[in-house]
């Protein structure tokens, strides 16, 4: 974090952090490895355990399917975050955890004048940043919520799509980031300098991840369950979460056309901000049921649900 006395100005990302000493603004910072790990909260042990008790749940279900024992629809829906905890602990396997605070790199100062750099601190974080929006409800009602892209739309249709839009918009870049805007946060997957290059590589990534989340879901399609309102609406929320991320992207697509249609090709996107949230209340509910079921549905199991695995079965020869 760039800062002039005890006031925070930008993020330098790694390009910009590379050039910084050679524009005279400041001295390059001495970083080691070894500093940016001290900051993180967790390390290779912690992260094996972690991988290893998933591991170990996991093993547990597939022996029980192997078994021909029930498996309960809570282990199951266990089993699918289970897998998001397994790409989460790759993927981010080298990056320090629950740093709150930056490195500060000052600006070089034109006087030898002491200053005092007090404590004053960027807001760093997701929750951070969310914290922050959320102190700001009492003038935003007054004023109406702040929306990018919705600022065109009724103080009413802009109060009610606030809870939703505002956290995915604290998560994500823009689309056309401002690049003469200085920003004192990171968001939480990349940069918004890098949203040109980031998102489109991401979005199948992404997209790829949630389609099996889903489908791990959708393996408890001919479970037992206490009645059959609860299985209708298991095999719904499953095929809602496994098919939104396949048909979000031809869906806006197809708003995009009709918008073009009926307004000229001029950046009015109503249609599409229509699919996407009806998409996207479809893909909040479904996930909810997916929550409460798995509990719900522990009021009544089948007897086999409380056998244990017979490992000895697994090594023939013990």
């Amino acid at each position: 974090m760039e800062y002039e006395g005890n006031q925070p100005i930008q993020v330098l990302l790694p390009e910009e952090l590379e050039s910084y000493s050679l524009t005279g603004n400041g001295d390059f910072p001495r970083i080691s490895q070894a500093e940016i790990e001290d900051r993180s909260k967790g390390d290779a042990i912690s992260k094996s355990v972690v991988i290893l008790q998933t591991g170990w749940f996991v093993t547990q279900c597939i022996a029980r399917g192997v078994q021909r024992l029930p498996i309960t629809e809570l282990e199951l829906a266990t089993v699918a975050f289970a897998a998001l905890n397994f790409v989460i602990c790759v993927l981010w396997w080298d990056k320090p955890q629950n740093v709150q605070r930056g490195v500060r790199v000052y600006k070089k100062r034109i006087t030898e004048s002491p200053i005092d750099d007090g404590n004053a601190e960027a807001t760093v974080g997701y929750w951070g940043a969310l914290r922050d929006a959320l102190s700001d409800i009492p003038s935003a009602i007054v004023r109406g919520p702040v929306l990018v892209g919705f600022d065109d739309f009724p103080w009413l249709i802009r109060a009610l799509l606030w809870p939703f839009f505002k956290p995915a918009d604290i998560l994500f870049p823009a689309d056309e980031p401002d690049d003469g805007k200085f920003e004192k946060r990171v968001y939480t997957f990349y940069p918004s300098k890098w949203v040109t290059l980031s998102k489109k590589s991401s979005i199948f990534i992404v997209a790829a991840i949630t389609v099996v989340f889903g489908a791990i879901h959708c393996i408890g399609w001919s479970f037992n369950f206490p009645s059959s309102v609860e299985r209708i609406l298991w095999r719904v929320a499953s095929l809602s979460i496994t098919g939104v991320p396949i048909i979000f992207y031809p869906l806006v697509g197809l708003g995009y056309a009709i918008d073009g249609f009926l307004y000229n090709y001029r950046r009015d996107d109503f249609c599409v901000y229509i699919i996407a949230t009806l998409l996207l209340f479809l893909y909040i509910l479904s996930r909810l049921a997916l929550l409460i079921l798995p509990f719900i549905c522990l009021r009544s199991l089948p007897p086999a649900a409380f056998h244990v695995v017979h490992w000895t079965s697994f090594i023939p020869h013990l």
